[in-house]
């Protein structure tokens, strides 16, 4: 007669959850939803100034015996299957979706940024699975003469990160915002070269776009903003992204915008925004194989359009109207041609 011996990867399991729950016990509300566990293991609600407000993000946790870290100082674990990843991009349309690693040895917790983007450019015909990469282990060696000091600092920076996930615009918003801004590139550089070139004490040329770009920005941009931007104040950093704020500066009647006034969020905005565009633009066509099948228009569009290299102000203001500047000449079907062989190739055992 004998007891039931617990399985070890249960309690690899049990330790990584311990660990990361104590680690990251002051981020927000950890719901378990292992029961249910079809890729994700928490849901994770964020509390922020000891209130629940409404933000919150989904958790996989991966116990340390599967990671590898790379010559290059990455962290990465193996073995996830295609349906995990599909599974995670699905779920991240609604909620940014993060990758947790817990080395059992150091207690060191390893997380990704939203998985969405990494998921779809991994996703492919085959059967294989994938490796994720995570952010590289936090260093605070200077610290090492106070270990409770440096935990803590590690724990706080480790909850720093995961709470800018969870604030990040959502993945349906990136989308959105990369989509309009792409359709209207040309109009976006008329914007700002039209904004130096007509008389500075008129309004803005085309408001609609003015307010898009706007728009558009505060959701590609965000959180990411520098926190000095060169001849912007704090409290036009603050109002950066709002039309009411610079209408309420050119003080007519609050619904338009002068040329003058629009300069300044223009100028700090372009640079930043047009980085953004290519980012996600080469995101797209790197996870081509995944928007073949989930949104080949939105390929299409990624693929046709070119994002001017310039973000010099001095040339952004001399940009060509030309349409042909901003359409790619080469083939989609082409490109989809060259796609599905790339995949077969690599593809092939």
């Amino acid at each position: 007669m004998d007891f039931p011996k617990r399985i070890k990867q249960h309690k690899a399991q049990s330790d990584s959850f311990a660990i990361l729950l104590y680690k990251l016990k002051d981020l927000g509300v950890f719901r378990n939803v292992t029961e249910n566990d079809y890729g994700i293991d928490f849901e994770i609600e964020i509390v922020h100034n000891e209130k629940l407000i409404g933000r919150y993000l989904k958790a996989q946790v991966k116990s340390a015996e599967d990671i590898s870290v790379r010559k290059d100082g990455i962290p990465t674990v193996g073995g996830i299957k295609q349906s995990t990843l599909l599974y995670w991009t699905e779920l991240s349309y609604r909620s940014h979706v993060v990758v947790f690693a817990v080395d059992l040895t150091t207690e060191k917790i390893y997380l990704t940024k939203s998985i969405f983007w990494q998921a779809t450019s991994l996703i492919d015909s085959s059967d294989k699975t994938k490796s994720i990469e995570f952010l590289p282990a936090i260093d605070i060696s200077e610290l090492n003469d106070n270990i409770k000091k440096k935990e803590k600092t590690e724990n706080l920076i480790s909850s720093l990160l995961v709470k800018k996930v969870a604030f990040d615009s959502g993945i349906t918003d990136i989308i959105y915002a990369h989509k309009t801004l792409l359709r209207n590139i040309k109009s976006i550089f008329e914007l700002y070269t039209d904004t130096w070139h007509y008389d500075a004490w008129t309004e803005v040329q085309q408001s609609d776009i003015f307010k898009t770009v706007l728009e558009c920005s505060q959701l590609l941009i965000g959180f990411n903003l520098p926190e000095k931007l060169d001849g912007v104040s704090v409290e036009e950093r603050r109002n950066l992204f709002l039309f009411d704020y610079w209408a309420k500066r050119t003080d007519w009647s609050y619904e338009e915008v002068s040329n003058q006034v629009a300069k300044t969020p223009l100028k700090a905005i372009y640079p930043l925004l047009l980085n953004k565009l290519q980012y996600y633009s080469d995101l797209v066509i790197k996870g081509a194989y995944y928007w073949i099948s989930k949104d080949i228009t939105y390929l299409k569009l990624v693929h046709g359009t070119i994002i001017p290299s310039v973000r010099e102000h001095d040339k952004m203001i001399y940009v060509d109207y030309d349409d042909t500047n901003f359409k790619n000449k080469d083939s989609f079907h082409s490109f989809l041609f060259e796609m599905e062989r790339k995949f077969k190739t690599d593809n092939k055992d």
